[in-house]
């Protein structure tokens, strides 16, 4: 197969304007004179393959604006950042497992048990404070209704009491019998 060669530089300058290249005839010129581009040395023509080197190399693509070897350069740049993104990802996910081995997290389901645990604990509190009290409370007032509001500021102070104590870190057994 015979390859294609341009026979002239005007020629040669037509073919990439033709093919999308941004150049003028008058920069061309002076890249050639610049040696970016010569001819064939046996008959001063111009191979399309020499043609296009050259122009991926030094000239601007008209789509984009810019030199093949700048997009290309732009395009590695960003698969670079995705790539160092994702060696992010992965050494968080691998710092993640390592902690998750030594046993630094506690999974969902025993923080959700540790949880149901502290409010069996909490109401188990509560009940043994009301019943704890009753006797107080009802001395409180008397028996007489019109107390009630000094009643239940009683009652309030004592749950509120419970709750402080239950706030605070505290390790709590809670056996749980089946009736």
């Amino acid at each position: 197969m015979a390859e294609t060669l341009f026979s002239s530089k005007i020629k040669a300058w037509e073919y990439l304007v033709d093919n999308g290249w941004q150049i003028s005839r008058s920069q061309f010129y002076e890249h050639c004179r610049d040696g970016l581009l010569r001819p064939r040395k046996s008959d001063g023509a111009y191979t399309v393959k020499a043609v296009e080197k050259y122009a991926t190399l030094h000239v601007k693509k008209a789509e984009t604006g810019r030199k093949v070897s700048e997009y290309e350069d732009k395009i590695r740049e960003e698969k670079m950042k995705i790539s160092l993104e994702r060696e992010r990802v992965g050494l968080e996910k691998e710092k993640f497992d390592l902690a998750a081995k030594q046993s630094k997290f506690v999974p969902r389901d025993e923080f959700e048990l540790a949880i149901v645990a502290r409010a069996v604990a909490f109401m188990a509190h509560l009940n043994h404070t009301v019943q704890q009290n009753v006797p107080d409370w009802i001395a409180l007032v008397d028996g007489n209704q019109s107390s009630a509001p000094e009643l239940v500021e009683a009652i309030v102070r004592a749950i509120e009491q419970r709750m402080g104590d239950f706030a605070a870190d505290a390790e709590i057994d809670v056996i749980m019998e089946a009736d």
